[in-house]
This record gives structure tokens, sequence and C-alpha cells, in this order.
């Protein structure tokens, strides 16, 4: 298949599923459509990229949603560990005052 043809059947795929890539990114974001819009962006430029496989699929919208469920939990799980790497108390590297020690002159 030429490159035109695929691009044009990549439209049209996006004309008839984006409404319903949507509404799943919508659900697994708790309703925040700006984050919902970037993960749709993100899942169709993959999609796109691996077209020739996703077209071959028995149900493209399924391979589609499946991606994009994929990627919002990984998303999900990187925010979780970057969250729990940056909140850890650093250890105290000291554990009595700095100023008192050795000045004790008397």
């Amino acid at each position: 298949m030429r490159d035109d043809d695929q691009s044009a059947e990549f439209v049209e795929f996006i004309r008839a599923h984006r409404r319903d890539l949507m509404r799943t990114a919508s659900l697994l974001c708790a309703g925040d459509e700006a984050h919902a819009e970037d993960l749709v962006q993100t899942t169709l430029t993959k999609l796109y990229l691996a077209w020739s496989q996703v077209r071959r699929a028995d149900s493209p919208l399924a391979y589609a949603r499946r991606s994009l469920t994929h990627l919002f939990i990984d998303e999900t799980r990187r925010a979780h560990r970057r969250r729990e790497s940056t909140s850890a108390e650093p250890e105290r590297a000291l554990t009595s005052d700095p100023v008192s020690v050795g000045t004790d002159l008397d």
C-alpha cells in the first residue's frame, strides 16, 4: 500500500473514532480534558507510526483503546515514581549540632 493510501486510511480512522478515543481518555483522566487531549494525541502519533500493524488487527479501534490505556498507565506509574523520589525525606548527615561540636573550651 502506498504512503498516501495509508495516510488517507489513517485520517479516515481518526474521523471515525477520535470521539470514542477522547471519551475513553476523559474517563481515564477523571474528566481532565487537557490531559485527555494530550493522551489521545500521543496515542495517535504512536498509532500512525505503527499503522501498517494496527490496520491488520482484528479491531483497530480496540488496538487504539488498548494503546491509549497502556500509555495512561505508563504515565501514571512514571508520575508516581517521580513523586516518591522527590518527596522522600533526605537522611540527616549530621546527628548533632555542628556549631556546638568541639567548641566546649571550659
